[in-house]
């Protein structure tokens, strides 16, 4: 028996990744679930490999940055809704890479759950 694949929130949230290489970039994370992200492809994340860990950091509300050891597991495509006062669920596919978190400390997890319990409520 599989198990069940987790729920991934639509989000636009600003997030840094510090890769291996030493570069911090700021990308703009576009899913989200327990166990992992997808972000949008921006300048040196174009020259990262799969397999490549980094560290991701996303502001939380009312509290300390989560951060979490990743993975980087793919590479692949997403939609991203466009604001327009002339046109409504207007949206475009972007580039991106996917994220797999590594070991997140019991606590955290629990942060990122409530996090993305107000994803989902909004």
């Amino acid at each position: 028996m599989t198990t069940p694949r987790p729920v991934r929130y639509r989000c636009e949230i600003s997030s840094r990744l510090a890769l291996e290489s030493g570069a911090v970039v700021t990308a703009r994370l576009l899913e989200l679930s327990e166990h992992g992200a997808f972000v949008e492809e921006v300048g040196p994340l174009g020259d990262v490999q799969l397999e490549e860990r980094a560290t991701l950091t996303l502001p939380m509300p009312g509290g300390a940055p989560f951060s979490a050891q990743v993975r980087f597991c793919r590479f692949g495509r997403s939609r991203v809704e466009l604001k327009s006062r002339h046109a409504e669920h207007l949206s475009v596919t972007v580039r991106g890479l996917g994220l797999e978190f590594d070991l997140v400390d019991h606590d955290e997890l629990e942060r990122l759950r409530d996090f993305l319990d107000l994803i989902d409520s909004r």
